[in-house]
């Protein structure tokens, strides 16, 4: 009676799947519970990291950008599937979970071939391709916006990976001392995604300049590939390990606006800059940042004018009550259980019972 969690290719995929397995862990450690995701894809390190069993199948995704490229998809997909259908006849899964994206397309679609119940999880306002594709077979589908473009879908909200012992983990003087932050100064937090972002990296680095002047700081998760900042008061990290640390010591947030991140800034009801990216699938960032602005829990700018972005965080530096404001906003559109929800309810269907 095992369950499978196909999620993989970014962290706005993984950690949300990976909220969803702790949760049922913690109420049902017996029972069985697997993740399917790409071989010597980043999943692997953190679903690892997690203690949950991970095996990796070989799989890629459509590349929009250069068509040329598709043509070894030819291949690809029917070595994954094959390699996915040994797999799958030594878990032997009642049930699959799938997040979407290319890594969560084969694993949903052994499901419907073989008859077994697809759950599927979308994060974002319009629903991407796999979701779409395979929500018409699936036994249930969820999500993390009350309504969802191109799906019909439950609201219940994102799963985030934070409890409320993390919430009280470091007070914010505390967790600016740890970074090597001044503590009386405030700080902004920078996240470009779990891989960074090259062109959110410049315009923050243009903008560091007058956020120093007015007297903050800076913890900016950089990426591969980020200049080194020249000032004491900024601390640069390639990747962020304990995230409650991050947000604990954040008074103001400048984010991309994938759904997992936006789950985890009204999780912890920070005040945010939403910088959308013009570069994912059907523009999706873009329509998760307008409903948070519609919803006045956001301020939102576009990168190609990044001296929006220098003076929208000013404002905030210089209003602490503009700052209140839309972190309130942010926490109200938290839905804080929705990782026990999901466990709860998958567990009900394969189980018949909690």
């Amino acid at each position: 009676m095992a369950l499978v969690i196909a999620a993989g290719g970014t962290g706005g995929h993984v950690f949300p799947a990976l909220a969803v397995a702790e949760a049922w862990r913690r109420r049902w450690r017996e029972d069985p519970i697997y993740w399917v995701g790409v071989r010597g894809g980043r999943e692997e390190k953190w679903v690892s990291d997690a203690q949950f069993p991970f095996y990796g199948i070989p799989a890629a995704g459509w590349q929009p950008r250069f068509i040329w490229r598709n043509l070894s998809l030819l291949y690809r997909l029917p070595q994954g599937f094959w390699a996915l259908e040994r797999l799958m006849r030594h878990l032997k899964p009642q049930a699959i979970l799938s997040t979407g994206g290319y890594p969560g397309f084969l694993p949903g679609l052994w499901a419907i071939l073989h008859r077994r119940p697809l759950y599927l999880l979308e994060l974002n306002r319009h629903a991407g391709r796999t979701v779409r594709w395979l929500g018409r077979f699936a036994a249930h589908i969820f999500a993390s916006f009350p309504q969802t473009e191109g799906i019909t879908a439950e609201w219940i909200g994102a799963p985030v990976r934070f409890s409320e012992e993390d919430r009280h983990r470091y007070t914010p003087h505390q967790a600016k001392t740890l970074w090597g932050l001044p503590a009386e100064q405030p700080t902004i937090l920078v996240l470009g995604g779990s891989q960074g972002s090259s062109t959110l990296n410049k315009a923050v680095f243009a903008s560091l300049p007058s956020w120093i002047q007015a007297g903050a700081s800076v913890l900016w998760q950089v990426g591969r590939d980020a200049p080194e900042a020249p000032y004491p008061q900024v601390r640069t990290v390639s990747f962020i390990e304990d995230m409650a640390r991050a947000y604990a010591a954040a008074d103001i947030v400048v984010s991309r606006a994938g759904g997992s991140t936006l789950g985890e800034l009204a999780w912890w009801g920070k005040a945010v800059v939403l910088v959308p990216s013009p570069y994912v699938a059907e523009d999706h960032q873009r329509k998760n940042a307008s409903f948070w602005a519609s919803h006045h829990a956001a301020l939102v700018v576009q990168e190609s004018h990044p001296s929006q972005l220098t003076q929208a965080v000013l404002e905030l530096l210089h209003q602490p009550d503009q700052r209140e404001k839309l972190a309130q906003a942010a926490h109200a559109l938290s839905r804080p259980h929705a990782a026990e929800a999901l466990a709860e309810y998958l567990h009900q269907a394969l189980y018949g019972s909690a």
